[in-house]
């Protein structure tokens, strides 16, 4: 009797369904970091944007008396903002919410920036 040395069909399969099994695990670590990268880069894009048009309302460039919005078109034309402003208790201070919005993977995300600021009197 001789004894042949080699693979038997069965060892063959059960390896290429463990490899397979393996790599579809790695390409799914893979697409979720993609992702998870891509909505944090979009998260951080967002607040830097809002801290921009926050600096605008405080230099009296854009009106705190009345809701307004807009987009950053052409720099950034998926990305847009509303203003709304609220009275607070506090005689002279306002609360300001900017408010930015963005698509990502098919659903509206927002990222919002409220601050109190002193309300601007006409002299």
């Amino acid at each position: 009797m001789r004894r042949t040395s080699g693979f038997t069909l069965i060892e063959v399969l059960v390896a290429l369904v463990v490899v397979t099994a393996g790599l579809t695990i790695i390409t799914q670590g893979f697409l979720t970091g993609g992702r998870a990268s891509v909505a944090s880069q979009n998260r951080s894009i967002a607040a830097m944007l809002a801290e921009s048009k926050m600096a605008e309302v405080e230099a009296g460039i854009i009106s705190t008396q009345t809701s307004s919005s807009g987009s950053f078109e052409p720099d950034r034309p998926d990305f847009s903002w509303t203003l709304e402003p609220e009275s607070t208790t506090t005689t002279g201070l306002s609360k300001i919410t900017l408010t930015i919005t963005w698509k990502e993977r098919e659903e509206e995300t927002t990222f919002a920036l409220t601050r109190l600021m002193k309300e601007r009197t006409s002299e």
